[in-house]
This record gives structure tokens, sequence and C-alpha cells, in this order.
């Protein structure tokens, strides 16, 4: 990549190539490899992004943006569907939880080793901060609210993990049940 004038695009460049190397490589990457993927110099990449730990955690930060964008287009499509009713943003973040998301699961688990880095989950933490407003903002009895959230990280960790995971009729009983307490 052409030395660039514009930080912004240069940035989103490198997460992208980040992000490609650590689903073929795990967390372990380089940033030799991460360079050369985004095209641009060891320098560059450092101009951006100062360490590999700080190219992680903008990663990580970056995939909390992107889900916070695909939220917001389910909600979007639930109130389109089924009106703005109470319960629809929770209606928004099971349909995210349960659907088949092959394409991020490696990334997911290759991250998952940075979780034992006080600094970036306290930024993640700081960043989902919004599921906690959302879930109580969305006309449900807070309890009720927090219950179908929690049920749903419980499910996508588990997916992502080494826990056992629910059969296909299973997953779809859960679901169903979730969105039942949504109604």
């Amino acid at each position: 990549m052409p030395r660039s004038r514009q930080p912004d695009l240069t940035r989103t460049a490198l997460l992208q190539a980040a992000r490609q190397v650590v689903q073929d490589q795990g967390a372990a990457l380089s940033l030799d490899a991460v360079a050369r993927a985004a095209g641009v110099s060891k320098g560059g990449l450092l101009h951006h992004f100062p360490s590999k730990d700080m190219l992680l955690q903008a990663l990580a930060l970056a995939l909390v943006e992107q889900f916070k964008e695909e939220l917001d287009a389910a909600y979007a499509r639930e109130c389109a569907n089924h009106g703005q009713r109470p319960g629809a943003w929770l209606r928004a973040y099971i349909t995210l939880t349960f659907e088949d998301s092959e394409k991020d699961m490696a990334l997911h688990r290759a991250l998952a080793p940075l979780t034992e880095q006080p600094t970036l989950m306290q930024a993640l933490t700081d960043a989902q901060t919004f599921l906690l407003d959302q879930a109580e903002a969305d006309g449900l009895p807070p309890g009720v609210a927090h219950a179908v959230r929690l049920a749903c990280d419980g499910y996508w960790l588990a997916e992502r993990s080494d826990q056992p995971r629910l059969s296909a009729v299973q997953a779809q009983h859960l679901r169903e049940a979730l969105t039942a307490w949504t109604r």
C-alpha cells in the first residue's frame, strides 16, 4: 500500500490485514506478517500501532464496534418487521447470537488468550457497557432482560470455546425460549 495521507484508511487496512493474519495464524501473529498483508512497511505499521498488544487491542475493539453495528442493523430490521415494541432490542440480540458465524469463529478463538491482559479486558468491558444499558432500556423487566442477554452470552461463549455445545435442536429450543421471554 503506497504511503497514504489518510491515516483512518491506513488504520482500517491494517486492522483488516491483522484480522486475516489472526484468523490464519492465531494471536501469536508477527507484525511483519501483518505489514506484508497490508502492503505497508513494518515502520508504517508501527506508526499506527506502536506494539503488537496495541494492534491486538485495536482489533478486539474493532470487533466490538462491528458487533454494535450489526446489532443496530438487526434492531432496525426487528422494528421494521414487528414494530418498536418492548423486547425488540433483545430479539435482535438473540438473532445475532444464534446466527451461524463461522467466518469469525477462528478470529474469536484466536483472540481468547488475550483475555488475560487486564488493560485489554478493561477496554473491552468499557466498550461493551452499552449492552447493559440497552438491555435495561428495552422495556422488559430488568431481571428478564439481563437473564436473556446473559443466556445469549453464555451460548455464544460456549460455541467459541471448548465447552460442551448444544445440538442444533437444543439450540433452537433455547432460542425459542429466549425469544418467548421477550414477547
